[in-house]
């Protein structure tokens, strides 16, 4: 019996009725630093944080009393301590041996410190990536994760959507700062939702101003053009609903601009990643929202064309933007089913979109 106690790679104990211990293996003396002759003739609460010590001989008692299984045939995760007085989380399991009519108790003891470490790992890196994803979009998570030296990529073919209240400032300067933030993070927290609904990329809120676009891609972009066009409109729906919820400081109404074309996207920094976006069509989206109309989405031309069949779109007219002269501008009405007539390029043909999959969730926002 001794040689298969001693055998075993988990810390074992035999103890008396009144908890004094009456053998050890060899692993016991390793895991917890006192030989096995210190050990042999002391209780088993030596073992024991104070707290769990004390109760100890009471299970004891108990159990030889009323026949009440707390601890005996169980297992539990408790800590122990050491004959340096550091702890150490173990499951501790206990199993009675009646050796001719008097009772003996064996523990086992193993030391769970490395899975429990490898576990508390585990749950940081899940919410470390939990986190990464959030900010990031799930492709350009993953490359950082590989490579983090930088990310730098030249995209053909991206929407970009800039919004912003209608007169901001002066609407704010008579808020609290509790009020302003509190305004934002309800109608943000809608548009956010949105950009789920239709996989977009939300790419920073500054101040006022909510920056979204479609996935970047090289390839032609007509299904990432008509989701965010979706998209805008169901911002506009989103905006009626916070409205008519009857906010403390009155209705507000939003300007949307966007255009499409090429950008370079890249994170930004080593803390509080940003997936940031440069290009032409991000300052031409820019300025569809700076020289739009108050509860109107504004569109570049290009915008019209890869937006598909399945949107209405109404020719504004020619204005002059800057850093780009004129420019023709529309102003995106509404959505509705492929192939009917909807285009404000005068003849000109758009190209054909593939249709999303769900209607516009936004009518029970």
């Amino acid at each position: 019996t001794e040689k298969i106690i001693d055998a075993a790679f988990d810390a074992l104990f035999v103890i008396n009725e009144r908890g004094i211990i009456e053998m050890v293996n060899t692993a016991s003396t390793a895991v917890f630093g006192w030989s096995q002759e210190e050990f042999i003739g002391q209780n088993i609460s030596i073992i024991m944080p104070p707290d769990h010590a004390a109760n100890h001989n009471g299970y004891l008692s108990r159990y030889l009393k009323t026949g009440f299984k707390k601890m005996i045939g169980k297992e539990r995760e408790v800590e122990a301590r050491r004959k340096d007085g550091s702890t150490f989380p173990c499951i501790l399991g206990m199993s009675e041996v009646d050796d001719l009519g008097s009772k003996q108790f064996v523990g086992f003891i193993r030391d769970v410190t490395i899975q429990k470490s490898l576990l508390l790992a585990q749950a940081e890196r899940e919410a470390s990536d939990s986190l990464l994803y959030n900010i990031l979009p799930e492709h350009i998570a993953k490359r950082l994760k590989e490579d983090p030296s930088h990310i730098a990529d030249l995209y053909n073919n991206t929407t970009i959507l800039f919004a912003d209240i209608v007169g901001f400032t002066d609407r704010t300067s008579v808020m609290s700062p509790h009020d302003v933030v509190v305004m934002l993070n309800d109608i943000f927290s809608r548009f956010d939702y949105l950009v789920d609904i239709y996989d977009l990329n939300k790419v920073k809120t500054i101040g006022d101003c909510y920056m979204v676009t479609s996935i970047p891609s090289d390839e032609l972009e007509h299904d990432g053009c008509s989701r965010v066009c979706r998209f805008a409109l169901d911002m506009m729906k989103a905006v009626r609903s916070f409205n008519n919820t009857g906010p403390r400081h009155g209705q507000i109404n939003f300007r949307i601009g966007i255009a499409t074309g090429q950008v370079v996207a890249g994170v930004v920094g080593t803390k509080r990643f940003l997936f940031d976006m440069w290009g032409d069509a991000v300052n031409v989206a820019a300025r569809m929202e700076q020289s739009g109309l108050a509860g109107q989405i504004q569109v570049t031309k290009e915008v019209v064309e890869s937006a598909g069949p399945d949107f209405t779109f109404e020719r504004r007219g020619t204005l002059s933007i800057k850093g780009k002269g004129k420019m023709e501008v529309f102003i995106l009405k509404s959505a509705h089913e492929l192939n009917r007539k909807h285009s404000a390029l005068d003849g000109r043909k758009p190209n054909s979109s593939r249709a999303l999959r769900s209607a516009s969730m936004i009518d029970n926002f």
